[in-house]
């Protein structure tokens, strides 16, 4: 990470301490900085993780229904 200041006409490295300096990042400072962002990999897992938890949940009513029917006929 590193800090620019634009005095007009270009932008100079500065120090991160001076206040109006702008602080420059790539994409892997900005994940690690950030709680809120996501790279694509991490959402396809999570939302992988999320279907397979609603499927198993989907199963196991699935089972508690057909149980809760072979109960009541016999």
């Amino acid at each position: 990470m590193f800090c620019l200041k634009h005095d007009g006409t270009a932008y100079q490295e500065v120090s991160c301490d001076i206040p109006d300096a702008l602080i420059v990042v790539n994409r892997i400072e900005l994940a690690q900085l950030s709680p809120l962002y996501l790279d694509t990999e991490s959402a396809m897992a999570i939302s992988g993780a999320m279907l397979m938890i609603m499927a198993v949940a989907f199963v196991l009513r699935q089972v508690r229904k057909y149980l809760e029917t072979e109960k009541e006929e016999s």
